[in-house]
Protein backbone atom coordinates (compact mmCIF):
# COMPACT_ATOMS: atom_id res chain seq x y z
CA UNK A 1 0.00 0.00 0.00
CA UNK A 2 1.21 3.50 -0.85
CA UNK A 3 0.68 4.78 2.67
CA UNK A 4 2.99 2.05 4.03
CA UNK A 5 5.58 1.43 1.32
CA UNK A 6 8.50 3.84 1.09
CA UNK A 7 11.25 3.68 -1.53
CA UNK A 8 14.73 5.14 -1.47
CA UNK A 9 13.81 7.03 -4.65
CA UNK A 10 11.07 8.90 -2.76
CA UNK A 11 13.60 9.97 -0.13
CA UNK A 12 15.99 11.11 -2.85
CA UNK A 13 13.20 13.22 -4.41
CA UNK A 14 12.02 14.73 -1.12
CA UNK A 15 11.77 18.53 -1.51
CA UNK A 16 13.31 20.99 0.90
CA UNK A 17 11.25 21.56 4.05
CA UNK A 18 10.03 24.97 2.89
CA UNK A 19 8.14 23.18 0.10
CA UNK A 20 7.17 20.07 2.06
CA UNK A 21 5.66 21.50 5.22
CA UNK A 22 3.47 24.59 4.57
CA UNK A 23 0.61 22.63 2.99
CA UNK A 24 0.69 19.92 5.66
CA UNK A 25 0.89 21.78 8.94
CA UNK A 26 -2.40 22.29 10.73
CA UNK A 27 -4.04 25.66 11.30
CA UNK A 28 -6.48 25.38 14.19
CA UNK A 29 -6.54 26.35 17.81
CA UNK A 30 -4.94 23.10 18.94
CA UNK A 31 -2.17 22.44 16.46
CA UNK A 32 -0.15 24.63 14.18
CA UNK A 33 3.07 26.43 13.41
CA UNK A 34 4.87 28.30 16.13
CA UNK A 35 8.13 30.24 16.01
CA UNK A 36 10.18 31.62 18.86
CA UNK A 37 13.66 33.14 19.07
CA UNK A 38 16.56 30.73 18.75
CA UNK A 39 19.11 30.37 21.51
CA UNK A 40 22.02 28.71 19.75
CA UNK A 41 25.14 30.88 19.47
CA UNK A 42 26.92 29.17 16.57
CA UNK A 43 30.13 31.01 17.47
CA UNK A 44 33.77 29.89 17.55
CA UNK A 45 36.82 31.41 19.29
CA UNK A 46 38.76 33.95 17.22
CA UNK A 47 41.32 35.85 19.36
CA UNK A 48 42.07 37.62 22.65
CA UNK A 49 42.44 41.39 23.02
CA UNK A 50 42.53 43.92 25.91
CA UNK A 51 39.16 44.39 27.58
CA UNK A 52 37.21 47.50 26.54
CA UNK A 53 34.24 49.13 28.31
CA UNK A 54 31.05 47.49 27.14
CA UNK A 55 32.59 44.05 26.48
CA UNK A 56 30.72 41.07 27.90
CA UNK A 57 32.35 40.21 31.23
CA UNK A 58 31.43 36.56 30.67
CA UNK A 59 34.04 36.45 27.89
CA UNK A 60 36.96 37.66 30.01
CA UNK A 61 39.99 35.40 29.60
CA UNK A 62 41.04 35.00 33.22
CA UNK A 63 44.24 33.11 32.38
CA UNK A 64 45.62 35.92 30.19
CA UNK A 65 44.28 38.53 32.62
CA UNK A 66 46.16 36.91 35.51
CA UNK A 67 49.33 36.56 33.44
CA UNK A 68 49.44 40.15 32.18
CA UNK A 69 47.80 41.91 35.11
CA UNK A 70 45.38 43.61 32.71
CA UNK A 71 41.88 42.41 31.77
CA UNK A 72 41.59 40.68 28.41
CA UNK A 73 38.50 39.39 26.64
CA UNK A 74 37.89 36.62 24.15
CA UNK A 75 36.52 37.47 20.71
CA UNK A 76 34.27 35.10 18.78
CA UNK A 77 33.19 34.86 15.17
CA UNK A 78 30.28 33.11 13.54
CA UNK A 79 31.02 29.53 12.60
CA UNK A 80 31.23 29.03 8.86
CA UNK A 81 30.55 25.31 8.97
CA UNK A 82 27.30 24.83 10.84
CA UNK A 83 26.17 21.34 11.74
CA UNK A 84 22.59 20.14 11.57
CA UNK A 85 21.40 17.00 13.32
CA UNK A 86 18.28 14.94 12.64
CA UNK A 87 16.70 12.85 15.39
CA UNK A 88 14.13 10.57 13.74
CA UNK A 89 11.80 8.54 15.94
CA UNK A 90 11.00 5.16 14.34
CA UNK A 91 9.79 3.44 17.49
CA UNK A 92 6.78 1.06 17.18
CA UNK A 93 4.22 3.75 18.11
CA UNK A 94 5.19 5.65 14.97
CA UNK A 95 3.92 2.82 12.74
CA UNK A 96 0.29 3.87 13.01
CA UNK A 97 -2.25 5.19 10.52
CA UNK A 98 -6.00 5.47 10.21
CA UNK A 99 -5.88 6.91 6.71
CA UNK A 100 -3.32 8.91 4.76
CA UNK A 101 0.00 7.27 5.67
CA UNK A 102 1.95 5.87 8.62
CA UNK A 103 3.34 8.43 11.02
CA UNK A 104 6.73 6.75 10.56
CA UNK A 105 6.52 7.14 6.78
CA UNK A 106 5.68 10.84 6.95
CA UNK A 107 8.38 11.38 9.59
CA UNK A 108 11.01 9.71 7.38
CA UNK A 109 10.04 11.92 4.44
CA UNK A 110 10.34 15.00 6.66
CA UNK A 111 13.75 13.80 7.87
CA UNK A 112 14.92 13.36 4.27
CA UNK A 113 13.59 16.83 3.46
CA UNK A 114 15.52 18.33 6.40
CA UNK A 115 18.70 16.60 5.17
CA UNK A 116 18.31 18.02 1.65
CA UNK A 117 17.54 21.50 3.06
CA UNK A 118 20.72 21.44 5.15
CA UNK A 119 22.72 20.20 2.17
CA UNK A 120 21.37 23.06 0.03
CA UNK A 121 22.51 25.49 2.73
CA UNK A 122 25.98 23.86 2.63
CA UNK A 123 25.66 22.71 6.24
CA UNK A 124 27.00 19.41 7.48
CA UNK A 125 24.31 16.86 8.40
CA UNK A 126 24.32 14.19 11.10
CA UNK A 127 21.52 11.70 11.67
CA UNK A 128 20.31 9.69 14.67
CA UNK A 129 17.41 7.22 14.41
CA UNK A 130 15.57 5.72 17.38
CA UNK A 131 15.39 1.97 16.74
CA UNK A 132 14.35 -0.97 18.91
CA UNK A 133 17.85 -2.08 19.96
CA UNK A 134 20.03 0.98 19.52
CA UNK A 135 20.32 4.55 18.37
CA UNK A 136 21.47 4.29 14.76
CA UNK A 137 23.84 7.17 13.99
CA UNK A 138 25.93 8.78 11.28
CA UNK A 139 28.27 11.70 12.12
CA UNK A 140 27.94 15.13 10.45
CA UNK A 141 29.03 15.13 6.82
CA UNK A 142 28.56 17.48 3.90
CA UNK A 143 28.91 15.81 0.49
CA UNK A 144 26.10 14.55 -1.71
CA UNK A 145 27.46 11.03 -1.34
CA UNK A 146 27.21 11.38 2.43
CA UNK A 147 23.59 12.57 2.20
CA UNK A 148 22.77 9.49 0.14
CA UNK A 149 24.30 7.33 2.90
CA UNK A 150 21.98 9.04 5.40
CA UNK A 151 18.96 8.44 3.17
CA UNK A 152 19.86 4.77 2.78
CA UNK A 153 20.14 4.45 6.57
CA UNK A 154 16.71 6.10 6.97
CA UNK A 155 15.19 3.70 4.44
CA UNK A 156 16.79 0.63 6.03
CA UNK A 157 15.63 1.67 9.50
CA UNK A 158 12.11 2.36 8.25
CA UNK A 159 11.90 -1.09 6.68
CA UNK A 160 13.23 -2.67 9.88
CA UNK A 161 10.64 -0.80 11.94
CA UNK A 162 7.81 -2.37 9.95
CA UNK A 163 8.56 -5.59 11.85
CA UNK A 164 7.45 -3.77 15.00
CA UNK A 165 10.00 -5.11 17.47
CA UNK A 166 9.75 -3.82 21.02
CA UNK A 167 12.02 -0.84 21.59
CA UNK A 168 14.49 -0.37 24.39
CA UNK A 169 15.74 3.01 23.18
CA UNK A 170 13.75 5.95 24.52
CA UNK A 171 13.27 9.54 23.45
CA UNK A 172 14.74 10.59 26.80
CA UNK A 173 17.99 8.66 26.31
CA UNK A 174 18.29 9.98 22.74
CA UNK A 175 17.86 13.62 23.82
CA UNK A 176 20.35 13.08 26.62
CA UNK A 177 22.85 11.70 24.12
CA UNK A 178 22.45 14.73 21.85
CA UNK A 179 22.89 17.14 24.76
CA UNK A 180 26.18 15.52 25.66
CA UNK A 181 27.64 14.90 22.21
CA UNK A 182 26.92 17.67 19.68
CA UNK A 183 28.65 21.01 19.32
CA UNK A 184 26.94 24.19 20.64
CA UNK A 185 25.09 26.32 18.12
CA UNK A 186 23.94 23.41 15.97
CA UNK A 187 20.50 23.02 14.40
CA UNK A 188 18.57 19.98 15.66
CA UNK A 189 15.52 18.55 13.87
CA UNK A 190 13.46 16.25 16.14
CA UNK A 191 10.72 14.31 14.35
CA UNK A 192 8.37 12.24 16.51
CA UNK A 193 4.83 11.93 17.82
CA UNK A 194 6.33 12.75 21.24
CA UNK A 195 3.73 10.57 22.98
CA UNK A 196 6.53 8.94 24.99
CA UNK A 197 7.78 12.32 26.20
CA UNK A 198 8.45 12.01 29.95
CA UNK A 199 9.20 14.78 32.44
CA UNK A 200 12.88 13.85 32.27
CA UNK A 201 12.84 13.96 28.46
CA UNK A 202 11.19 17.38 28.61
CA UNK A 203 14.04 18.67 30.77
CA UNK A 204 16.63 17.34 28.32
CA UNK A 205 14.76 19.01 25.45
CA UNK A 206 14.79 22.36 27.28
CA UNK A 207 18.50 21.97 27.96
CA UNK A 208 19.12 21.12 24.30
CA UNK A 209 17.23 24.24 23.21
CA UNK A 210 19.40 26.47 25.39
CA UNK A 211 22.52 25.55 23.44
CA UNK A 212 21.10 24.86 19.99
CA UNK A 213 18.38 25.78 17.50
CA UNK A 214 15.75 23.08 17.93
CA UNK A 215 13.01 22.36 15.37
CA UNK A 216 10.28 20.07 16.73
CA UNK A 217 8.01 18.23 14.28
CA UNK A 218 5.04 16.58 16.02
CA UNK A 219 3.39 14.07 13.71
CA UNK A 220 -0.04 12.77 14.67
CA UNK A 221 -3.05 10.99 13.25
CA UNK A 222 -6.52 12.46 13.60
CA UNK A 223 -7.83 9.16 15.01
CA UNK A 224 -5.59 9.76 18.04
CA UNK A 225 -7.69 12.83 18.80
CA UNK A 226 -11.21 11.95 17.73
CA UNK A 227 -13.30 8.99 16.58
CA UNK A 228 -15.18 9.28 13.31
CA UNK A 229 -17.94 7.13 11.93
CA UNK A 230 -19.91 4.46 13.79
CA UNK A 231 -19.20 0.84 14.62
CA UNK A 232 -16.33 -1.19 16.06
CA UNK A 233 -12.69 -0.40 15.31
CA UNK A 234 -9.89 -2.96 15.38
CA UNK A 235 -6.89 -1.62 17.32
CA UNK A 236 -3.47 -3.25 17.00
CA UNK A 237 -0.55 -1.85 19.03
CA UNK A 238 1.95 -4.40 17.81
CA UNK A 239 1.68 -6.52 20.95
CA UNK A 240 -2.06 -6.85 21.52
CA UNK A 241 -5.22 -6.62 19.43
CA UNK A 242 -8.54 -5.27 20.68
CA UNK A 243 -11.68 -3.44 19.68
CA UNK A 244 -13.22 -0.10 20.59
CA UNK A 245 -16.71 1.02 19.69
CA UNK A 246 -17.71 4.44 18.41
CA UNK A 247 -21.46 3.85 18.82
CA UNK A 248 -21.49 5.20 22.38
CA UNK A 249 -21.66 9.02 22.28
CA UNK A 250 -20.34 9.31 25.85
CA UNK A 251 -17.36 7.14 24.94
CA UNK A 252 -16.63 9.26 21.84
CA UNK A 253 -16.77 12.44 23.92
CA UNK A 254 -14.46 11.05 26.61
CA UNK A 255 -12.09 9.71 23.95
CA UNK A 256 -11.85 13.13 22.29
CA UNK A 257 -11.32 14.96 25.59
CA UNK A 258 -8.48 12.62 26.57
CA UNK A 259 -6.92 12.78 23.11
CA UNK A 260 -7.10 16.58 22.86
CA UNK A 261 -5.72 17.02 26.37
CA UNK A 262 -2.75 14.79 25.60
CA UNK A 263 -2.12 16.51 22.26
CA UNK A 264 -2.38 20.00 23.76
CA UNK A 265 -0.07 19.09 26.63
CA UNK A 266 2.59 17.79 24.26
CA UNK A 267 2.28 20.65 21.74
CA UNK A 268 2.40 23.30 24.49
CA UNK A 269 5.55 21.75 25.91
CA UNK A 270 7.17 21.63 22.48
CA UNK A 271 6.28 25.25 21.71
CA UNK A 272 7.95 26.41 24.93
CA UNK A 273 10.98 24.11 24.56
CA UNK A 274 11.94 24.57 20.90
CA UNK A 275 12.87 27.32 18.49
CA UNK A 276 10.26 26.26 15.93
CA UNK A 277 7.30 23.92 16.24
CA UNK A 278 5.41 22.11 13.48
CA UNK A 279 2.21 20.14 14.11
CA UNK A 280 1.58 17.75 11.21
CA UNK A 281 -1.59 15.71 10.69
CA UNK A 282 -0.35 12.72 8.68
CA UNK A 283 -3.88 11.41 8.10
CA UNK A 284 -4.19 14.28 5.61
CA UNK A 285 -0.96 13.25 3.96
CA UNK A 286 2.41 14.94 3.53
CA UNK A 287 3.29 16.31 0.10
CA UNK A 288 5.93 14.31 -1.77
Amino acid sequence: MKRIELSIEELMRAPVTGVLLPASRTRNQHFGFHMSSSKGKGMEFSEVRPYLPGDDVRHIDWRITAKTGKPHTKLFREERDRCEYILLDLSPAMYFASRGQLKARAATLIAASAAWTAFAAKDKVGCHIIMPDELESLPPCGTRKDILRILKMMHRCYETGLRRARTRVTLESSLRYLCRSIRPGSVVHIISDFFSMSDAASLWLKRLNKLHIVYAYQVFDRLEVELSGRGSLLIDNGAEIGYITSDDSKFRQDYSQIGLHRMQTVSSMLKSSSSRYFGIDVSKGVPE
